[in-house]
C-alpha cells in the first residue's frame, strides 16, 4: 500500500501527526526527568556492599582507595573512602559511600551528592584500573545545569508541538469549511 502525502504539503504535523509530535513532546520530557543521581548524600556500608555484590557478584575483586576533598567554602580537608569492585571477567566501577556505583572517577565527581559544587577531589584519574601505577589528579566539582533550564526546555517542545497541532487542525478545519 503506498499513501501519497503530495495532498499534506510541507507541514511536519501533516506527516508526522499529531501523535507523533506528542510521542516527540513525551520522550523530550522523559529524557529530561531521567536525568541526574541516584546518590543520597548519605554514607551506607550496606548500600556499598549491595553495590558490589550486583554489580561483581560474589567472586569480585574488591580493593579501597581513599580520597582527599577540600571543601570550597572553608577549605577544610577530610579523607573520604571510596571502594572499587571489579568483576573476575574484567571491568571496575567505583562505589561511593553512599553505595551509588560509578563508571569511573569522573562521573562520579560529576554526579555525587557527597560533594558540592566548587569542591576539590585529590583522587586517582586511573582508580578502576587495578595494577596501573596511580595517577593522581585534582578534579573540581563543576555546578548542575538547574532543573529548571531542563524543564523549560522540555515545556517549549511541548508548546511547539501543541501550537504545531493547533495550526494543522485549523488548516484542515478550513480547508473543510471550503
Amino acid at each position: 500500500m503506498v499513501t501519497d502525502l503530495s495532498h499534506r504539503g510541507t507541514n511536519p504535523v501533516a506527516v508526522w501527526g499529531r501523535k507523533g509530535w506528542m510521542l516527540v513532546a513525551v520522550v523530550c520530557a522523559v529524557a529530561i526527568a531521567g536525568c541526574g543521581t541516584a546518590s543520597t548524600g548519605q554514607t551506607s556500608p550496606d548500600a556499598v556492599i549491595k553495590t558490589v555484590e550486583d554489580f561483581a557478584g560474589p567472586d569480585a575483586k574488591v580493593y579501597s582507595r581513599r580520597v582527599l576533598v577540600e571543601n570550597a567554602d572553608d577549605g577544610q580537608s577530610r579523607w573520604m573512602p571510596m571502594v572499587v569492585a571489579c568483576k573476575p571477567e574484567g571491568g571496575c566501577q567505583v562505589v561511593a559511600p553512599d553505595g551509588v556505583g560509578y563508571a569511573d572517577f569522573q562521573s562520579f565527581i560529576n554526579d555525587t551528592k557527597l560533594i558540592k559544587p566548587g569542591d576539590k577531589v585529590l583522587g586517582a584519574a586511573n582508580i578502576t584500573s587495578p595494577g596501573e601505577p596511580l595517577q593522581p589528579k585534582t578534579f573540581t566539582k563543576r555546578a548542575h545545569v538547574p532543573w529548571a533550564l531542563y524543564a523549560g526546555f522540555a515545556l517549549l517542545v511541548l508548546l511547539v508541538a501543541v501550537w504545531l497541532i493547533l495550526q494543522d487542525f485549523r488548516r484542515r478545519r478550513t480547508g473543510a469549511d471550503e
